[in-house]
């Protein structure tokens, strides 16, 4: 059913606040009457803005009016704040798994939430160079068919990318991958689904942006959700899973925030001195030996022994003879 020419106004009236008012700027009547001939080749006078506005107001929009500020119409009731969608737009800007198209389109309407004289003075500062980001385009189309097949509960099959030394991506193997898919997460500025691949039992992960050609098969879950070991992913370091062990560790303090940030505030802290402290955490123990050489002038290793000991190898292995 077409819209009334009334009901065509006030939506006319709508976005015209939406997009010409903020905390810092008003629009006066004359100024939406104004407008309204500009953008949308329409003639109405003072008492029809009056009217939409009201209608607008018993609708459950919160519009500001001269009464009010005495100078102009505020639309109060926005879907987001400018500071929110500043901070959406950084968000976008530093996921690496998005590729820069991709990026550009989505800032563009993250961007039609500010006004026009926010859009003009926010000059978002371009957070991950373009040659970081993804060259993958179907990452959001594999996280919609992802997201179907974890609701149906079915099995997929993807073909897994990987770099090559011309930098471009490649299948990693000829033949699909099948997995069944458990959940996706965002880990390290990569997107990862969690998913047990086709007659195994252990968890594991793999990155959304390497994926293309995902297909959901007719096969269910081999294993139920339910019935999955998934208590190793409720972990994660640098996305690796395992069996969770309880490591203890000895810390230098300019680290404390780096490991409560790593592996949250339920860890055990023991204060040693002004310097040092020892921590308890319980992790997937190969992420944690990632975790640990990247702080090796501040983070020792103390127990479990084979954990210690992977650390230990792990260094000996180095390239530079040391």
């Amino acid at each position: 059913m077409a819209l009334t020419t009334d009901k065509s106004n006030m939506l006319c009236i709508l976005n015209i606040l939406k997009e010409y008012t903020d905390p810092e700027h008003v629009i006066t009547t004359a100024g939406i009457i104004e407008k309204m001939k500009l953008l949308y080749d329409r003639k109405v006078d003072r008492r029809t803005v009056y009217g939409c506005v009201d209608a607008l107001t018993e609708l459950g929009y919160e519009i500001e009016g001269y009464s009010d500020n005495g100078k102009g119409y505020l639309l109060l009731s926005k879907d987001f704040s400018s500071a929110e969608i500043k901070l959406l737009i950084d968000a976008v800007y530093s996921c690496e798994y998005i590729s820069q198209k991709q990026t550009e389109e989505l800032l563009e309407k993250l961007r039609t939430f500010l006004s026009a004289y926010e859009r003009k003075n926010y000059n978002y500062t371009n957070i991950i160079t373009p040659d970081k980001k993804s060259p993958n385009p179907e990452v959001f189309l594999n996280i919609e068919i992802l997201e179907e097949a974890i609701n149906l509960k079915k099995q997929v099959s993807f073909t897994y990318l990987d770099y090559d030394y011309d930098k471009k991506l490649k299948p990693r193997r000829e033949k699909p991958y099948t997995v069944n898919p458990y959940a996706m997460l965002c880990e390290g500025n990569h997107y990862y689904l969690v998913l047990i691949s086709q007659g195994h039992t252990d968890p594991s992960f793999y990155r959304i942006d390497m994926m293309k050609n995902i297909k959901i098969l007719d096969e269910g879950l081999e294993i139920s959700k339910r019935n999955a070991d998934l208590d190793s992913v409720k972990k994660v370091v640098y996305a690796h899973s395992g069996k969770q062990q309880r490591v203890s560790l000895r810390c230098r303090k300019n680290v404390l925030r780096y490991v409560i940030e790593e592996f949250g505030s339920d860890i055990t802290i023991k204060k040693n001195d002004d310097e040092s402290f020892d921590a308890s955490v319980l992790t997937a123990t190969e992420g944690l030996v990632y975790w640990a050489l990247q702080y090796l002038q501040d983070v020792e290793v103390l127990s479990p022994p084979a954990v210690r000991q992977q650390v230990i190898d792990a260094i000996k292995k180095n390239p530079y003879g040391i």
